[in-house]
């Protein structure tokens, strides 16, 4: 098992600070939104230059879901991301549970990969919270299969960017898959609290990189072992 969490993980503004610097923090925030949205957009298209491969332009998509008046709240997170070089389908994919876009687009990037949703998994079912409606339900399990998928097409690549050391996953993945889940939970009448979500979170995401963990440190074992041996 691993953790996912880190400066990054916290709810936001849970800082202390006083009321009367509300507005202020706001604007600054604000602007810091801004910022990192201009910066992730230079990184996308830097990203697509040097592409060689088609499926790197699905980076574009994350263009335009910055630019979404509505969802700018998210830019940071996605900016982190793609500092960081995490790969765009995967992070595509997370968003894919608010944004239609996206999910036609890791589906097209699944087909290109030729890979398959297994919907047969019923595992994740159980993390799915009570009281939603039942196409609330399947949306959900589906968004997890969603990403699992992705996930299967390049599990080291992934990996290796957002793994912070051998036990732990870069916070912003967990803090953006929360805020995610968390509007797809009010736009279906399930208003929850950040920490709430985030442990929902974090379940998903280690039903997702524990197996693949698993495997990439045993061949990262084998390897060890087998140039010690010559």
């Amino acid at each position: 098992m691993f953790d996912l969490g880190g400066p990054e993980s916290s709810a936001p503004g849970e800082d202390g600070g006083v009321m009367g610097n509300v507005s202020e923090q706001a604007s600054e925030q604000a602007r810091e939104q801004f910022a990192a949205a201009q910066a992730a957009i230079q990184q996308v298209r830097k990203e697509e230059k040097k592409a060689k491969r088609k499926d790197d332009g699905v980076a574009q998509m994350i263009v335009q879901f910055l630019t979404d008046a509505q969802k700018t709240h998210l830019a940071t997170l996605i900016a982190r991301l793609v500092a960081i070089d995490c790969p765009s389908p995967f992070i595509l994919s997370i968003l894919a549970l608010i944004n239609p876009q996206c999910r036609l687009v890791v589906e097209e990037y699944l087909r290109e990969q030729d890979r398959d949703i297994d919907r047969t998994s019923a595992r994740e079912t159980s993390m799915i919270p009570s009281g939603l409606p039942t196409d609330a339900n399947e949306k959900l399990i589906e968004w997890i299969m969603l990403m699992e998928a992705v996930l299967a097409t390049n599990p080291e690549n992934i990996l290796r960017t957002l793994l912070v050391d051998e036990t732990n996953i870069d916070g912003t993945v967990l803090q953006l898959t929360t805020f995610v889940l968390q509007s797809f939970l009010e736009e279906h009448g399930k208003p929850s609290q950040f920490e709430t979500v985030q442990k929902l979170s974090i379940g998903v995401l280690q039903s997702l990189f524990t197996p693949h963990m698993q495997d990439w440190m045993e061949r990262q074992l084998a390897t060890e072992e087998k140039s010690e041996e010559e």
